[in-house]
């Protein structure tokens, strides 16, 4: 295996490890979301896992020979994917600890843009470049978005009780 392709895939675990033991921690009580230092270091651990993601689909060493028609699908899943991740992030205008119950816009139909956003960029990469082994660890990333949606629910949910549990009934995922 191609000793840079290793170091971005080093990278892109790391950063999702890190982040799964934040979302561990902070359920647990015992990391403050609130506290800046800790963003910081979650945010640039992101920062590393999407790096990390987008350098290993160019460089898979397993490359499939797809059709151009899949390709095209792929990169416009990454766009779409990309303009709900920004589109989110800026209705939200943060990343965590934002007040109140957020039902409009986006979120009137999709109770978790910014994750569906992501799962579309590992998808539409991979199969824009044709990368095998990176949709493979791709889908562990899917995994952590998917437990991160639910743990995220939860705490909805525990917050805001009822009104959280109706809005549930007219959005997906």
């Amino acid at each position: 295996m191609d000793s840079e392709y290793l170091l971005f895939l080093i990278f892109h675990i790391a950063g999702l490890t890190i982040r799964n033991v934040y979302e561990v921690l902070k359920k647990s009580g015992r990391v403050d979301s609130r506290n800046k230092v800790v963003f910081a270091v979650v945010f640039a651990a992101m920062c590393l896992m999407w790096a990390g993601w987008f350098e290993m689909g160019k460089l898979d060493p397993m490359k499939l020979a797809l059709p151009p028609s899949v390709r095209f699908v792929g990169l416009l899943l990454v766009v779409v994917g990309f303009i709900l991740a920004v589109a989110s992030l800026i209705q939200l205008k943060g990343l965590e600890n934002i007040d109140g119950l957020v039902s409009s816009g986006l979120f009137s139909k999709i109770r978790h843009p910014m994750y569906t956003g992501f799962i579309l960029w590992i998808l539409g990469w991979a199969a824009y470049h044709g990368a095998a082994l990176s949709l493979a660890v791709g889908l562990a990333g899917i995994g952590s978005i998917l437990y991160w949606q639910r743990l995220e629910d939860a705490s909805l949910e525990s917050r805001f009780g009822e009104e959280y549990r109706e809005y549930r009934k007219g959005t997906w995922f």
